[in-house]
This record gives structure tokens, sequence and C-alpha cells, in this order.
């Protein structure tokens, strides 16, 4: 059975802006990684804009068989 975890990552740069910081690849690059050292591989992201209670981020979601 295929199992969904997915995750929000909270992230400071606007995507209209496209002004990422390393430090914020660096982020991303570690929670992927790190969820593949675990057996979860990576399907979808999706930006966040931060309009609502969850703030700006990136949803990342994960799958594991």
């Amino acid at each position: 059975m295929t199992k969904y975890r997915s995750e929000i990552l909270k992230v400071s740069f606007k995507i209209i802006k496209a002004s990422i910081k390393e430090e914020e690849i660096a982020l991303l690059d570690e929670l992927i990684n790190k969820r593949a050292s675990e057996g979860w591989e990576l399907v979808t992201y999706a930006f966040m804009g931060g309009d609502g209670s969850l703030g700006r981020g990136v949803l990342i979601t994960f799958k594991k068989d």
C-alpha cells in the first residue's frame, strides 16, 4: 500500500520576485534528502503565497510504497 506524506517548508521568498536565497535552496534540498534517506520519494510541490493562516511556504508531498 502506498503512503503519502505532505509537509510545509516555511520560506521567506516570493515566487513573483524570484528572490530565493541559497540558504532556502539548501533547506529544501536538506528536507528532500532527509525524506529520501527515510524511503520517501518526492511526488510534487507547490508554492503557497502566504495569504492565510499557514503563511508563505512550499507544500511538499512525498510517497512511500
